[in-house]
């Protein structure tokens, strides 16, 4: 059986980069992840990345925009990779269970990517990333990256997508509501 694996890959500068920058390395809290080994990820932070005066913004709309019609965006969370460090090899297949039979992608974005920093595999195909590339796949393919090799963090923006779904909070409990075509947010 030959696999075959589909991403769509672009370049991705926006003026606000070094703006954003300060604000992942000062503002946001980071914590150990079980997934990135020798580096931190704001993935289990309860942060509204939509409140910081639209600053991550055009990020998510790009996101969106690539992944496809209708797509929304779920999660939002950002990995700073030391030297030294990776992401283990996982898929996002299993992660919203209640939207099993809705199409899902996934989305990286390398705001910081220094030479020698570690490059992106996947299903053990290699797709080789610079900063401000951006790169949407399906949810149920594995991937991982290369080791960082250079001295500097590697810095990765990264989103869980639904098409035509989004995820609220309701009377304290997390729930998925299904959207209508004409819906133009992106969360």
């Amino acid at each position: 059986m030959i696999l075959k694996v589909y991403f769509k890959k672009e370049i991705f500068k926006h003026l606000n980069n070094k703006n954003i920058l300060k604000h992942v390395l000062e503002i946001i809290p980071f914590e150990k992840h079980g997934l990135v080994d020798g580096g931190v990820s704001s993935y289990n932070s309860d942060i509204l990345y939509d409140k910081f005066n639209g600053m991550f913004m055009p990020y998510l709309y790009k996101f969106c925009s690539m992944a496809g019609k209708n797509y929304r965006i779920l999660d939002f969370w950002i990995n700073i990779v030391e030297p030294g460090g990776y992401t283990k090899p996982h898929n996002h297949a299993n992660v919203f269970p209640e939207l099993k039979n809705v199409p899902q992608k996934v989305g990286v974005f390398y705001l910081q990517k220094p030479k020698e920093s570690g490059n992106l595999y996947i299903e053990n195909k290699l797709v080789t990333v610079k900063q401000n590339d951006m790169v949407i796949f399906d949810c149920n393919l594995n991937h991982h990256t290369e080791i960082n090799k250079s001295k500097k963090q590697r810095i990765v923006f990264s989103v869980n997508m639904a098409e035509n779904a989004r995820k609220v909070f309701q009377d304290g409990k997390l729930i998925f509501l299904k959207e209508s075509d004409d819906y133009k947010g992106v969360f």
